[in-house]
């Protein structure tokens, strides 16, 4: 890591309201201690400020996986503490398999994760033999060993669209899936979301032609959760950008498409959150909404002062289980280490293979560990 500029930190910590007197000397600890043991902190976007600021990567699930992937590459096989959730976590731990990978906080678990599992995929499978399941990338490794192919927000719509099967099936998360189907061209073929499970059934969902069919689980053990969405994008709504607009004098709307489909209908722009990046980058707007995490927007006033940003301040309560006395726990004691079995993790690969392959990305493909 390049060497922190500690004025700029206590600079942007006092401007994102943080104040407590523990902080600032937490975060020498921390940057002492992971010199000491040559490790890598990788956080993620809605991580709290204080981690952006001391981590060596901050970006999104897949450019994280990416970054281990390039440490695996480089012979960097040390500690990485993954500062973000368990199938974060996991998916480093994948693409690194001789590094150590901690996490700081336990329970730091996903909701759309925890909406589909490898049970429920195969049973799907059972009654589409011909079909082509893609997974959402935010998903438990077991989980992701299951699918035909991964995906993320990013480049979804590009691998539904190019998969070889009849019919394509998304699954979790359901907004994300609704909101990709639905701009994708008439080509023939029928695209499912997976909506829930309820009542012992599978449903999915054609967002098209509003068409649903139900599987039986037939023993099929069902998700622990019954619908596979974001407890934060499921929480905004139509009429809180209404207010932006007229009353907070809004420019710009920019929705994840994790967002149910009602509030990308009158958002400007729906993409992934490095989508949303670089939307700010191009725009000259000057009051911009951002419907994701409340974290996302400490980097974006970082990047562009010049800009406000308005955000319904929701946050992610499984992202909140990483705390800077978890970080440094980890970085001393080395817990709580992320440990994948062989077999799911050749899996987990295979799919991120074939969505690099899908989203012709060549330089890029996630290396065959054997």
């Amino acid at each position: 890591m390049a060497k922190l500029d500690w004025n700029r930190i206590e600079k942007r910590l006092a401007q994102e309201g943080y104040t407590d007197e523990r902080i600032l000397p937490l975060l020498h600890e921390i940057d002492e201690e992971r010199t000491k043991k040559n490790a890598v902190i990788l956080a993620h976007y809605y991580q709290i400020a204080p981690i952006q600021l001391i981590a060596d990567k901050i970006g999104d699930s897949l450019a994280l996986a990416r970054e281990a992937q390039k440490l695996a590459k480089e012979g960097k096989n040390g500690l990485i503490v993954s500062s973000t959730v368990e199938f974060m976590a996991e998916m480093v731990k994948m693409l690194n398999p001789q590094s150590k990978v901690v996490i700081p906080g336990l329970g730091a678990g996903c909701s759309i994760a925890e909406g589909m599992n490898a049970s429920t995929v195969e049973r799907i499978r059972d009654a589409y033999p011909h079909s082509a399941i893609v997974g959402y990338i935010n998903s438990k490794a077991a989980t992701l060993a299951s699918y035909d192919s991964a995906c993320t927000s990013a480049n979804a719509k590009e691998v539904v669209s190019r998969i070889d099967g009849e019919p394509v099936i998304l699954v979790p998360d359901y907004f994300l899936a609704r909101n990709i189907i639905k701009t994708l061209p008439a080509d023939g073929r029928t695209y499912y979301a997976y909506e829930r499970t309820i009542n012992g059934h599978i449903v999915l969902h054609d967002p098209r032609t509003d068409e649903r069919v139900a599987i039986p689980l037939d023993g099929a053990a069902a998700p622990s959760r019954a619908t596979g969405t974001c407890v934060v994008h499921e929480q905004f709504t139509p009429e809180q950008v209404a207010f932006s607009r007229k009353k907070e004098k809004a420019d710009l709307v920019l929705a994840h498409p994790e967002v149910p489909p009602a509030v990308a209908a009158v958002s400007d722009y729906v993409g992934s959150t490095s989508g949303m990046i670089a939307q700010v980058a191009k725009t000259t707007a000057k009051r911009i909404m951002i419907l994701s995490e409340c974290n996302l927007t400490a980097p974006l006033r970082d990047t562009y002062p010049d800009r406000e940003f308005i955000t319904p301040c929701t946050l992610c309560p499984y992202m909140r289980k990483n705390t800077l006395d978890g970080l440094l726990a980890a970085l001393k004691e080395e817990r709580y280490e992320i440990t994948v079995p062989n077999d799911i993790a050749q899996g987990g690969r295979r799919a991120i293979e074939k969505m690099m392959e899908l989203t012709s990305r060549k330089e890029m493909l996630v290396e065959r560990y054997r």
